[in-house]
């Protein structure tokens, strides 16, 4: 470590308002209100640091004195709750161009040691970022919480020297990366010793991995982008340095459109950064198995057997890590598992309420019996609806807090409101209040201490849906106030969505043509854009898909991305409404009517259908067959494209005629340069090396005779090459959003692609 390095890293340790001080060769700074004085020498060019028990090197006296590093992995081995009955599952492993440039996914059975191997393996040339990816309940958490107590105790018996650190964001919308991580850091392991900067210092050293989980709903279903671009800022301070782990449902290289990954490219685009994926299988019968090894079961062989018979072997109980705990809960005590399974195969796609309601039978007609003598001895103290009921209102009130854990006295504030609207006396009331802080589908909380949470996510966004959807089913003028202080706290996540609407699909009293209504009577209360107004239009648009609306007005609203996917819309009428980019797989329209409607983009496939539907004054930005692989900006094509759907235009005069949709020629440097640009979402510097590979026949042509063109115009510019050989290495030198626009509006023409950079 060189002595520029030893000062600027050491003074993140520093106190606030406090410098760091030489006097000869004595170094003196105050840490955490200690005043720590210590003798500095070089040796080989390298830092020494004695402070009275002899002299070490200075990055190792940082790590130990300083950065507290031994505390800290004791710290992460006794807050960090281990997984019951862990099994690491399957997965398939994307390394970063920098490590395979052959871009061949590796299958492995043992993810967490593969995980393991990444980061110890990861290129010192560049930040490495790598994706956990799987969909909602299928082990992120738990694989991150393993990986840092594996990682804990191999730092611990010297067998590494890197900590993993987990840090859950909690589905926060507007980031500030300082604060989650030191938040997480002093609340959740009680380890005051780090600020922002010194923990930024310590990740490009590379002895400590961030482990952010929570992106789901901010990356994937977010519309503004804060997450993109707070994680590009975070990417950007570590200065092409150092690693992270993102977990989320979908990385961000894998969005079909650029305008979402510019958001973060053109953040980093000066940065080496390289990006991996991890992406986890659901559980086969083996892991399934060996789970149910893991917890002494010992007919697992007959419960797969019959449970794969009615529900077919890639049943989420079967195959989802958060679900087959319960399942087998279940299963273990059932005296009848045939009719349970029989019950779950009928219930099709709304099988998790009816999964809900047969694990909360047993807590309530076993452990919650009422010691009151208003009922007869033994009779439960509520019934499975109240308790679905009680939950619900935890769900809602940790909605409304912004967190997803609940303290004692906000537990006992839900438990006395929803006695007093059940009417309970008060020695129910007691019970209630009591026995809340054991039920089986709440657990102590990781983020607050004296606090509970929902035994995973899963549970509390189908209560928080089920909750909002008892609301919703009044149709009054209270339960507008209600709802829309609800919608006003944030996005509803999409299982919570999904979750509202199976509520009120099974609720036969409730009108779904009423609920639209009445939803839009909540969205007409929001005079400017608001969470409200994008939670009403997300639910609207699901719950109208497969009913006769029958002419039914939606009136000023914005409808997010890929808002019309295998929706199937009968006798709508859109006036003045605003579409994302979205697309038509899967798509009917059928007698519906869009007046004075923006479309930013439609994506029209071999699925989409269309029939008896106008378009009137609408504006269509652009359109794209993805079948065909093209994409039209110009309004004559956009309205040849839309007439051979089958759309009937009704437009003024001026309106510019419809053109036959020609096929356009695209230049084969034009289609290097689209291919290139989907690489650099993978790695912001690409080695020509790289650039051969990926275009095969056409690579050495591309070097040749483009690579200098594009360098002239600026597109491209050269990095000095920090590995061995003398290949080059190129990155973009204008924002990605700039080459996304010159792509679309060049028609296929490399000259004119060109021309829109001078």
């Amino acid at each position: 470590m060189q002595i520029s390095d030893f000062k600027s890293i050491v003074m993140t340790f520093a106190d606030p308002g406090t410098d760091m001080l030489f006097d000869k060769a004595q170094l003196v700074i105050s840490v955490n209100g200690d005043l720590i004085t210590a003798a500095i020498s070089t040796k080989s060019g390298d830092v020494y640091v004695d402070e009275g028990s002899g002299e070490g090197p200075a990055s190792k006296w940082i790590l130990s004195r300083l950065a507290r590093l031994p505390l800290l992995a004791s710290r992460l081995k006794e807050s960090v709750p281990p997984t019951e009955n862990f099994v690491s599952p399957e997965a398939s492993l994307l390394p970063t161009l920098e490590k395979g440039p052959q871009e061949k996914t590796v299958m492995t059975d043992d993810a967490l040691t593969t995980t393991l191997e990444t980061l110890d393996g990861h290129s010192p040339l560049e930040t490495m970022v790598l994706y956990i990816t799987s969909d909602a309940g299928e082990g992120k958490t738990s694989l991150i919480n393993e990986l840092a107590r594996t990682q804990a105790q191999r730092f611990t018996t010297n067998q590494s020297d890197w900590l993993l650190v987990p840090i859950p964001l909690g589905g926060r919308h507007f980031l500030r990366f300082d604060d989650i991580t030191v938040g997480a850091l002093q609340n959740r392991y009680r380890f005051p010793f780090l600020y922002y900067n010194s923990f930024l210092a310590l990740v490009r050293m590379g002895v400590i991995v961030p482990a952010f989980d929570g992106f789901e709903e901010m990356f994937v279903e977010g519309s503004s982008g804060e997450a993109l671009s707070a994680m590009g800022i975070l990417v950007g301070a570590l200065e092409s340095q150092g690693a992270m782990i993102v977990a989320a449902r979908k990385a961000y290289f894998e969005f079909e459109n650029l305008k979402t990954q510019e958001k973060l490219f053109d953040t980093i685009r000066t940065f080496s950064v390289g990006f991996g994926k991890l992406e986890l299988q659901r559980w086969s019968k083996p892991k399934f198995l060996e789970y149910c090894s893991n917890r002494g079961v010992a007919n697992a062989e007959e419960v797969y057997r019959r449970a794969s018979e009615r529900l077919g072997t890639d049943h989420a109980l079967l195959t989802r890590a958060v679900l087959v705990k319960r399942f087998m809960d279940m299963a273990s005590t059932s005296q009848s598992l045939d009719s349970l399974l029989e019950q779950l195969h009928r219930s099709g796609a709304d099988f998790f309420s009816l999964f809900v309601h047969r694990l909360i039978e047993r807590e309530a007609n076993e452990k919650w019996i009422d010691r009151s003598g208003e009922k007869e001895v033994g009779a439960p103290l509520l019934t499975v609806e109240e308790h679905c009921a009680l939950l619900s209102q935890v769900a809602l009130y940790m909605w409304e807090s912004r967190v997803d854990y609940i303290k004692r006295d906000g537990l006992e504030f839900v438990s006395d409101y929803f006695n007093e609207m059940s009417n309970k006396n008060a020695l129910q009331s007691h019970q209630i209040r009591e026995r809340i802080r054991g039920h089986a589908l709440l657990v102590p909380s990781t983020n607050s201490s004296h606090a509970l949470e929902f035994d995973h996510d899963e549970f509390r966004l189908f209560f928080l849906g089920e909750g909002i959807a008892t609301q919703i089913a009044l149709l009054n003028e209270h339960a507008k106030a209600e709802v829309l202080g609800i919608f006003r706290r944030g996005v509803l996540p999409r299982q919570a969505q999904h979750a509202l609407i199976r509520a009120i699909n099974r609720n036969p009293q409730v009108d779904l043509l009423q609920v639209v209504r009445f939803l839009l009577g909540i969205s007409g209360m929001e005079s400017h854009t608001s969470y409200v107004h994008e939670n009403c239009s997300d639910i609207i648009i699901r719950m109208l898909s497969g009913l006769d609306a029958g002419g039914l007005e939606i009136t000023g609203l914005a409808f997010g991305a890929d808002a019309l996917r295998d929706r199937k819309l009968n006798g709508v009428v859109f006036k003045d409404c605003y579409f994302a980019s979205s697309s038509l797989e899967r798509t009917q329209l059928r007698e519906c009517l869009y007046s004075h409607t923006r479309f930013a983009q439609l994506k029209i496939s071999d699925s989409t259908k269309v029939q008896n539907t106008t378009f009137e004054e609408c504006t269509v930005d652009a359109v794209a067959l993805v079948n065909k692989d093209r994409e039209s900006w110009d309004p004559g094509e956009i309205r040849g494209y839309l007439e051979q759907l089958g759309v009937t235009l009704k437009d003024g005069e001026d309106t510019v005629p419809a053109k036959a949709p020609s096929d356009v020629t695209i230049d084969d440097d034009v289609w290097c340069v689209e291919k290139l640009v989907r690489y650099f979402m993978r790695s912001t510097h690409i080695s020509e090396s790289v650039m051969l590979m990926k275009l095969g026949s056409q690579g050495q042509q591309f070097i040749d005779n483009t690579v200098p063109a594009l360098l002239r115009h600026g597109v491209l510019e050269e990095i000095p090459h920090l590995g061995s050989g003398t290949q080059r290495r190129f990155r973009l030198g204008v924002p990605l959003e700039r080459v996304d626009a010159a792509i679309s509006a060049c028609r296929g023409s490399f000259d004119s692609f060109l021309e829109q950079f001078g």
